[in-house]
């Protein structure tokens, strides 16, 4: 596996060069603007290629160590290709609306996702005993709460990272993920505010090409962390072979804006094409619990435990849920120190929600 590459002139196909009109600039992004062509800004691409790539690479190093990547886009253009890539590679997505508290406030989060599963069940069980008033009423609550909630409702806990189609827009998103810390990679147009970004990437934030663009380069990059998680799982995917295609843009007539551009394309350099050398895939997982018997049990449905989570919890011997609910505080700082989790077994509460699925 390795990260996704890309060259300067499949961004300038898709335009991310194109800022906005020179007089809606904010002067914080001068470092990044290349000049002006026709009243509009031009983004200096020659920066975008090298802090995209390392934007990238946080991404699979995130996803690599077990961690959970949100992508934002609530504007309408951004709401489809923010959904398709956050499914694509097993993450999670916000594109309907931000929710106030939604990560600084996370305990009422939970609770508001809690009542969504109860009505899925509720509506999964064709709702016997209740009227056909209550079972509208109830669906209406439904599409309400899956609207808001739908994308994050497996998430199990806040983010490890937060990727941001238009931070203006997404302003609340990031302050909230500033107060806790979490690491921010951000599409930062010619009119946006680059302070407070972990992750800066100077380009279009608004055309439709340039959005499905970042999204497959962020997609793929997580996907390339997942391959890496399980290489170091023990997971043998030297039979894989990944076959990197260039995104295929839909063609469109050149505007005024595009030809006055044509000569930009001299500045992109030869070495454009970013490029990784594959890594180098570590042994299995030592085991440090005994496996009880019986068959084992389907771990993913603790909250917040994913595919590869599961397989390294196999290989680590556990394999039951009512293993991991009779848990002293030492199995749990085992598993933490061994899986590199960062707490997450505690914060997201494994031993409880395990006790509940096994009924003990």
């Amino acid at each position: 596996m390795a990260l996704p590459d890309f060259t300067m002139r499949q961004l300038l196909e898709a335009g991310v060069h194109f800022g906005h009109q020179k007089h809606r600039w904010n002067p914080k992004m001068a470092p990044f603007i290349y000049g002006v062509r026709n009243n509009i800004h031009i983004m200096d691409l020659a920066q975008t290629v090298p802090m995209l790539y390392r934007a990238l690479q946080a991404v699979s190093d995130t996803v690599a160590q077990g961690g959970r990547v949100l992508f934002v886009g609530t504007k309408r253009q951004a709401a489809e290709p923010i959904t398709a890539a956050a499914k694509r590679s097993a993450q999670y997505y916000v594109n309907a609306r931000w929710l106030g508290g939604m990560l600084t406030n996370w305990k009422t989060i939970s609770r508001s996702i809690q009542r969504l599963r109860e009505v899925d069940q509720l509506l999964a069980s064709e709702a016997q005993g209740l009227t056909k008033k209550e079972r509208l009423t109830l669906q209406r609550e439904r599409d309400k709460l899956e609207k808001a909630l739908g994308g994050i409702k497996d998430m199990g806990g806040v983010p490890d990272l937060l990727f941001v189609i238009d931070t203006n827009k997404e302003k609340i998103a990031i302050e909230e993920a500033n107060r806790l810390n979490i690491p921010v990679a951000a599409i930062v147009d010619s009119n946006c505010d680059p302070d407070h970004i972990t992750f800066v990437i100077p380009g279009n934030d608004d055309a439709g090409r340039a959005i499905t663009l970042y999204c497959d380069l962020i997609a793929r990059a997580a996907i390339d962390g997942i391959g890496r998680a399980q290489g170091d799982a023990g997971i043998d995917i030297g039979a894989q072979e990944e076959v990197h295609e260039p995104v295929i843009l839909e063609s469109a007539p050149p505007t005024a804006e595009e030809a006055s551009m044509a000569e930009a394309e001299a500045l992109e350099p030869q070495a454009a094409t970013v490029t990784t050398r594959p890594r180098r895939q570590r042994g299995a997982t030592k085991p440090i619990f005994t496996p009880p018997e019986g068959e084992p049990d389907d771990l993913k449905r603790i909250t917040g435990v994913g595919p590869v989570l599961e397989q390294k919890l196999r290989d680590l011997g556990v394999t039951r849920l009512d293993q991991i609910a009779n848990f002293t505080e030492e199995d749990v700082e085992k598993i933490d120190r061994a899986l590199n989790i960062k707490g997450r077994v505690a914060k997201d509460n494994w031993v409880g929600q395990a006790r509940i699925l096994a009924g003990t």
